[in-house]
């Protein structure tokens, strides 16, 4: 991965390039913005020219060093991530599947924990990272670098960590080995412990700007102007996401229609059928349920613009338009925060762990009264 890879963040690429050449690196750094905003991709790109044989304004991209770093296989940089904790498996840490996480990688560096989910196979359970990884990142780290320059660890998600593993490495991070990097790429910095919050140098991410995603995609997947234009308006500033615009019609689809049920039986105060409803949406993974709850808030965005400015509303696809022009009238000024916040808070809830079945009913029974607010 070259700097010239990774979108946008121009400056940001520039000071990294000058610490490393000022000799100025920062043992333990904090890649910190939302999914989607190229702070995985900078991590990896950061560590290539760290370690290039021949590098000048970029890594040379050729040498053997920046070869293996490519293929996710050099001696020296290791990678954490969450896993899904599995008996049956055998699974305790990141190594157990670094083949799924390699080929995940290798379809685009900008990735997302609800694609690593699906991909590793588990969508009911969020992933974690434990004390067998810190245990096993300890391990790596004491050994000495096989050729002979910096070793890396690059952490992804380490807001995933529990505070037992975080605790194992307290000590390794303040004080690491010589010529020892902890590049740690988070998504919700918030949510990590203050131990290890305070033992790192932030560097922050703004979020990607739609015209940015828009040519990005028609340079890596040779869309059309009018389909890069959509996914990435509706991205919000998150290639991954806009990525994965391009072939979500079906879950869009299913999205959608679970939508128009929803809110026609929460409107008609129908609790047999709600429940139902409920049921059906409990046997969907955990992260599809929480894409769903985004997805939901989204459509009453789009219905209070909609309803208050009369514009079109052009990042939708025509049979949301369809949908939202007949419903945005029941979503407005009396009702918009209460909804609001009920999406969010069983979105938080649901990150842990809630039993989604009482969870998505609590909600419906809210929205029986919401919607009537008109």
């Amino acid at each position: 991965m070259l700097f010239k890879d990774v979108i946008a963040q121009q400056e940001l690429k520039e000071q990294l390039i000058k610490t490393i050449k000022s000799n100025k690196v920062s043992h333990a750094q904090l890649f910190c913005g939302q999914e989607g905003s190229g702070h995985f991709a900078m991590a990896v790109a950061y560590t290539q020219y760290l370690l290039c044989q021949n590098r000048a304004e970029d890594s040379c991209g050729t040498c053997s060093s920046c070869v293996k770093i490519q293929q996710l296989a050099h001696p020296d940089v290791h990678f954490s991530f969450p896993v899904h904790l599995s008996k049956t498996n055998k699974i305790t840490q990141s190594d157990d599947v670094i083949k799924e996480f390699r080929e995940m990688i290798s379809q685009s560096p900008y990735i997302g924990i609800s694609h690593w989910n699906e991909f590793s196979g588990n969508q009911n359970k969020q992933g974690i990272i434990a004390v067998k990884e810190s245990e096993a990142i300890i391990k790596k780290l004491s050994l000495k670098a096989f050729e002979g320059s910096y070793k890396i660890l690059i952490m992804w998600l380490p807001e995933l960590m529990n505070k037992e593993a975080a605790n194992k490495l307290l000590k390794l991070i303040e004080e690491p080995p010589k010529k020892t990097i902890f590049l740690l790429v988070a998504d919700s910095a918030d949510k990590i412990i203050d131990t290890i919050l305070s033992r790192t140098q932030k560097v922050n991410f703004l979020n990607l700007k739609a015209e940015e995603i828009k040519m990005n995609l028609i340079s890596r997947h040779q869309l059309s102007n009018e389909k890069a234009e959509y996914c990435a308006n509706l991205a919000d500033g998150n290639f991954h996401k806009a990525e994965q615009n391009i072939n979500s019609n079906e879950n869009d689809n299913f999205y959608l229609s679970s939508f128009v049920s929803w809110m026609r039986l929460c409107y008609s105060r129908n609790i047999s059928d709600t429940i139902d409803w409920v049921d059906e949406m409990a046997t969907i993974g955990r992260e599809q349920q929480k894409e769903f709850l985004l997805f939901s808030l989204e459509m009453f965005r789009q219905c209070i613009i909609g309803h208050y400015s009369g514009e079109t509303l052009t990042l939708l696809n025509d049979k949301q338009h369809q949908f939202l022009s007949k419903f945005s009238p029941f979503i407005n000024h009396l009702n918009i925060v209460g909804l609001d916040q009920t999406i969010n808070k069983a979105y938080y809830h649901l990150e842990r762990n809630a039993n989604p079945k009482i969870l998505l009913l609590d909600v419906s029974l809210k929205f029986y009264s919401l919607l009537k607010k008109v």
